[in-house]
């Protein structure tokens, strides 16, 4: 367990460091570490045994580059991939640059096009220009 800063207060985390996610308990509530021989390493939050983001913006899910940088964060409710608001997507990748890889918006678990038009998978090249992009309505492709 960790204390964790939480606005004026403190907040109890049950933390796990783990080898093997086959350590993670099913009913697992709080944070599990794990760190891979690469040197990267991931950080997932569970509630009840599923992935659930802790806080509001703060993705359930972040996995990080040996240096530190996050590579990639996937933002979940209840287990399933879900946009965390209309502004950010569930998935996003990053190049070791810190600069936008690569961005997937769900709903309820299923690719679905973001609710301004925005294409559910879109990625962009190293230089920051649009490589392409891929349209889905509940998980279906549309053409």
């Amino acid at each position: 367990m960790e204390l964790l800063p939480n606005s004026m207060s403190f907040r109890v985390i049950n933390t796990l460091d783990v080898d093997d996610d086959e350590q993670i308990p099913p009913d697992f509530t709080g944070r599990v570490r794990r760190s891979f021989p690469s040197e990267q390493r991931y950080v997932a939050w569970y509630t009840d045994g599923h992935l659930d983001d802790p806080t509001k913006g703060y993705p359930a899910y972040r996995v990080h580059r040996s240096d530190g940088q996050v590579k990639y964060e996937m933002h979940y409710a209840a287990g399933v991939l879900q946009d965390p608001d209309p502004r950010t997507p569930a998935v996003r990748g990053f190049y070791a640059s810190g600069a936008i890889h690569y961005e997937e918006r769900y709903r309820g678990g299923r690719r679905h096009d973001g609710p301004r038009g925005e294409a559910a998978v879109r990625k962009w090249r190293a230089d920051g220009t649009l490589r392409h992009e891929i349209h889905y309505l509940d998980g279906v492709r549309v053409r």
